[in-house]
């Protein structure tokens, strides 16, 4: 009997150990994930292979730096103060030369306007900008009557312009910027120039027709020659008849064969829409042609 009992205990004692043992090995599976189904472990095996290739980024964590960091393409058009951008373009300005500034130095005359256009290269770095033109401005203008200061009415004539003017120009801005992705900005500074002039200036003298007025050319009439067709308005002898062209300061004549270019101050606006391009827009004052404004639009190499 106490043999028996003594297996009987022995049995239940092994029992008990391989069932503890069992369970424990199970819990270590479950914990493990030995236990998984298999398409839960494929799925958790390519979650992990995804999760490799981002990076090891939560999801969206990955797209947040890229925008944080402003790498957005065209559209990143922040600029370095430190770095040099460089550009090309297309420029047109328009200057308006008041009959006031005329009057300084002449009786007579009247209000031109002057268009230019031409290509410009610019270069900036640390704020400052400097621009480099070649342009081709057109100072034709209409008949109008000229004479000198304190002379008499009777030397008025008549002048008209068929000339024009191939501009080189440098301007120096300095950048303010409005914003900081370098979209906006103010320019503020002058520039200087010279300039070849082409053409002709023709004048020819005058004596009253069907009215006096200096500033109503068409009242007026040519005289053929000295003295003729009337005897105090054509009696200089200065052979401004017919088609008579004035000569440059090279030949003795008055028409100048290069003309200056002094700008200040100059205000430009520019607008920087995408990384690659931008326009300006310019106005100033000029000393040899008056108040002038204009537009560019450039390429940033």
């Amino acid at each position: 009997m106490f043999q028996k009992a003594l297996l009987a205990r022995f049995a239940l004692l092994t029992l008990g150990a391989s069932l503890f043992v069992t369970g424990t090995a199970y819990a270590q599976a479950s914990e493990d994930g030995f236990d998984k189904d298999a398409e839960d472990t494929l799925a958790g095996k390519a979650n992990d292979k995804e999760e490799a290739a981002a990076g090891d980024k939560m999801p969206g964590e990955k797209e947040k730096k890229t925008a944080e960091s402003g790498d957005t393409g065209i559209w990143d058009t922040t600029e370095d103060p430190t770095k040099a951008y460089r550009y090309v373009g297309l420029r047109y300005r328009h200057a308006i030369i008041p009959k006031g500034i005329l009057n300084i130095f002449l009786d007579g005359g009247a209000t031109v306007g002057v268009p230019m256009g031409g290509l410009e290269f610019g270069t900036r770095r640390d704020r400052l900008e400097y621009i480099f033109s070649l342009s081709y401005a057109d100072y034709s203008s209409a008949e109008m009557l000229f004479k000198g200061k304190a002379q008499p009415d009777t030397a008025y004539e008549r002048v008209q312009s068929d000339l024009a003017v191939i501009f080189g120009k440098v301007e120096i801005l300095y950048e303010v910027p409005l914003d900081k992705r370098s979209r906006f900005s103010l320019l503020f500074g002058g520039g200087v120039g010279i300039g070849g002039v082409i053409g002709d200036l023709y004048r020819r003298q005058v004596y009253p027709g069907s009215g006096n007025d200096p500033g109503v050319p068409s009242q007026w009439n040519d005289c053929t020659a000295q003295g003729e067709p009337d005897g105090i308005y054509c009696a200089n002898d200065n052979g401004h008849f017919g088609n008579y062209a004035e000569p440059s300061w090279a030949n003795g004549g008055s028409k100048p064969f290069i003309f200056p270019w002094i700008a200040l101050p100059q205000v430009s606006f520019r607008y920087k829409p995408i990384k690659m391009l931008q326009a300006r827009a310019d106005v100033g004052f000029a000393i040899s042609s008056g108040v002038y404004f204009g537009a560019s639009i450039d390429y940033i190499l």
